[in-house]
């Protein structure tokens, strides 16, 4: 729920990725990743936005280099399943 000047009807069911994007846009604060979510313009106004931060090109290409091995994944696989994960 939301109430305010600036909230009117959805356009279209809010998701929950909508949320950081929105919040971001909401406090003017840069975002150092590029988000999935929309921004709610019915919660904050449509002149809202996020901004892209310094550090979003540096982390993008740093995106092949957060990729686990079959070893590591196999490792994280197991103690999920150690945890009582289903498979």
């Amino acid at each position: 729920m939301a109430a305010g000047p600036k909230v009117t009807a959805f356009e279209q069911q809010p998701l929950l990725i909508d949320l950081a994007p929105t919040i971001l846009a909401a406090l003017d604060a840069p975002a150092s990743i590029k988000h999935t979510g929309r921004v709610l313009h019915e919660i904050v106004g449509t002149k809202a936005s996020v901004l892209a931060g310094e550090s979003a090109p540096a982390s993008e290409a740093r995106e092949e280099e957060r990729s686990v091995s079959d070893t590591e994944a196999d490792e994280m696989e197991e103690h999920l399943r150690g945890l009582g994960y289903p498979e």
